[in-house]
């Protein structure tokens, strides 16, 4: 048996082939790239599956787009959500400290919203640019 890697413009194209619209496709991209940068670890492909579903989204189009979050860009996606929150909710960057420390006030509250913050901006542009880079490849 012959394994056979597809290209993205291969993806594209047979997403395009049955029938989804550019803004569909988009959609779902920016979707999946929202509940992927959300710091539910292990959840993502359940609850990007879910949203999907319920929104009337390709489901495996949204678990591609989840599929930012991966174990190398994770802890990345962690810290910068952390900073955003911390940012938004004490006006500083976060202190990374170990000791003394509420962690649940210091740590999970300043990365949940960070993550929401960063879910939305980065889901937004990847629509745009998902949509501008279809509309293109329509042509």
């Amino acid at each position: 048996m012959r394994l056979r890697l597809f290209s993205y413009r291969q993806v594209v194209e047979h997403f395009l082939r049955t029938g989804l619209s550019p803004e569909k496709i988009a959609l779902g991209i920016a979707v999946g790239n929202f509940v992927g940068i959300l710091p539910f670890l292990g959840l993502h492909t359940i609850m990007g599956i879910a949203i999907a579903y319920l929104m009337g989204l390709n489901q495996v189009i949204v678990f591609l787009g989840a599929q930012i979050s991966n174990p190398i860009s994770f802890p990345f996606i962690l810290f910068i959500s952390a900073q955003i929150g911390s940012l938004i909710l004490n006006g500083s960057f976060l202190d990374l400290r170990i000791h003394d420390v509420d962690l649940i006030r210091h740590y999970l509250y300043p990365t949940l919203l960070g993550s929401v913050v960063l879910g939305v901006s980065v889901g937004s542009l990847s629509y745009f640019i998902t949509l501008r880079i279809l509309k293109r490849q329509k042509r």
